[in-house]
């Protein structure tokens, strides 16, 4: 399947790389109509998608080649029904959209559908929620031609802000009519984001193994993979682990590991420290199946600082003292470091005072009979200390669920550094 794919990606890059050598061979050749170009366009956009990020330049070039060829193009030739959708697919493809009201002000004849380019005018100046009646019923009449698909996908985004459900139909309508190219990988990616919003697990993980399964090499994917990763941690248990590393299969050993670690750090940032003690683990066997090449020192970092808040604290904090900073990046080491401090102050002994003003003594009398809560210290421990006393654990629990997750918190915005996406 996957050699198939791949021979299809080829191809259309292939034809998309002949078309453009016509674009720019005749650059000056006024019978190039747009809606050619538009087809080499929108095979890069898809070969890119399904991972072949060498187009992403030729992608750049179609585009400005495109916009050049429409500013440049006699009005008459929107005459021409494919012409006129290819300035609407460019614009709703990441064209620039000076060029759509560039054309509008010239359309004298009305070959461009006046509500269309209200809709997108609107949408793409950030009106978007000016037009969600409109935009639903010219996806509806447009249904089956080139534009219909896009029209979908701006009718999802524009209603998922007010009404995710209504958003959901959009996108899945979107998905039926392009399956394999680039408006199918955005519908997915903005189906998990509408899903998630509404509460709907099963859904949002059914939407996330689509994609795995059709666009985990998706210059996209890094956005997949945030957007699952705040899935699982927000919805646990209700996703549960199981389906997490249904997901995770779905990946090459480095992606799942990586993904699993993102799980772990982030479960341990929001206290939920089975989740971090799960993901955690399946990351250090995914090492196993790395032969040497996998995060030898990360996983059991994830794993230990997961297990602070347990009975088994001092043994964590030991742990936690061995692992070796050598392989971990300034984040890591921070984060270990303040995991650590936690430990430690859940572990630290208490002291305990053990002198009084004798007044409950002198209330009881000389009958030497004293009630529960006003025994007098026990000599053994008074001016002494007293390690890992039940109350002060809980404090220290308390304390690390407000003051040390706060910590942890603050390392957490370091993500970015390391993803670049999040």
């Amino acid at each position: 399947m996957f050699a198939r794919r791949h021979w299809f990606v080829r191809s259309a890059l292939l034809a998309a790389v002949l078309a453009a050598g016509s674009v720019e061979t005749r650059a000056q050749d006024q019978s190039l109509d747009a809606y050619k170009i538009l087809r080499s366009l929108q095979y890069v956009q898809d070969s890119l998608v399904l991972g072949d990020h060498s187009a992403s330049d030729l992608q750049r070039y179609l585009l400005d080649a495109l916009d050049k060829r429409l500013r440049a193009a006699d009005n008459g030739t929107l005459a021409d029904n494919r012409n006129a959708d290819a300035v609407f697919v460019y614009v709703m493809s990441g064209g620039n959209p000076a060029t759509l009201n560039f054309l509008a002000s010239r359309d004298t004849q009305g070959y461009l559908d006046a509500r269309v380019v209200n809709v997108l005018q609107k949408y793409l100046d950030g009106r978007g929620a000016q037009v969600t009646s409109s935009i639903a019923s010219l996806s509806q009449e447009y249904q089956g031609s080139p534009i219909g698909p896009y029209l979908n996908l701006v009718a999802g985004n524009v209603n998922y802000p007010a009404d995710p459900t209504a958003a959901l139909i959009f996108y899945d309508r979107t998905r039926i009519e392009a399956p394999g190219t680039i408006l199918e990988e955005a519908a997915l990616r903005r189906s998990v984001v509408a899903a998630a919003s509404l509460r709907d697990v099963d859904r949002a993980f059914a939407y996330s193994v689509r994609y795995a399964r059709r666009f985990l090499h998706s210059p996209y994917a890094s956005q997949f993979a945030d957007l699952f990763v705040d899935l699982a941690v927000t919805n646990d248990p209700a996703l549960g682990h199981e389906r997490i590393s249904e997901v995770a299969a779905l990946m090459d050993p480095d992606r799942a590991q990586e993904l699993y670690l993102r799980i772990s750090r982030l479960a341990t940032l929001k206290g939920k420290y089975e989740l971090a003690s799960y993901t955690a683990e399946a990351a250090l066997k995914l090492n196993d199946v790395l032969s040497g090449k996998g995060r030898e020192v990360l996983p059991g970092l994830y794993e230990h600082i997961a297990k602070v808040p347990s009975s088994k604290v001092s043994e964590v904090v030991d742990q936690l003292s061995s692992i070796s900073r050598d392989g971990l990046s300034d984040r890591d080491r921070a984060l270990l470091d303040a995991a650590q401090r936690v430990g430690e102050d859940i572990v630290r002994p208490v002291e305990i005072s053990g002198e009084g003003d004798g007044s409950e003594a002198d209330a009881a009398g000389d009958t030497g009979t004293r009630t529960a809560g006003t025994q007098p210290p026990d000599p053994t421990t008074a001016g002494s200390v007293v390690p890992n006393a039940p109350a002060a654990t809980n404090a220290a629990v308390d304390d690390f669920v407000t003051q040390g997750r706060n910590k942890l918190g603050e390392i957490d915005s370091l993500l970015s550094e390391e993803t670049g996406d999040r």
